[in-house]
C-alpha cells in the first residue's frame, strides 16, 4: 500500500465519520439539544482538518 492509497483512505474514514456525526446531531435535534450541539461542533472540527490537510 502506497502513502498516496493511504491518505486517500484516511480521507475517505474521515469523511464517513463526519457524515456520521452530521446525521447523528440532525437525529438528535429535538430529543437532546445540547447532544446535538456537541455533535455539530465534532464534526466542525474535523470538517476543519480535512480542510487543512488538503488530501
Amino acid at each position: 500500500m502506497t502513502a498516496q492509497s493511504k491518505h486517500i483512505e484516511f480521507k475517505k474514514y474521515l469523511e464517513r465519520k463526519h457524515k456520521r456525526l452530521i446525521e447523528e446531531a440532525y437525529n438528535v435535534k429535538y430529543t437532546d439539544a445540547s447532544l446535538s450541539d456537541v455533535l455539530t461542533y465534532e464534526a466542525l472540527q474535523l470538517d476543519q482538518k480535512l480542510k487543512f490537510l488538503q488530501f
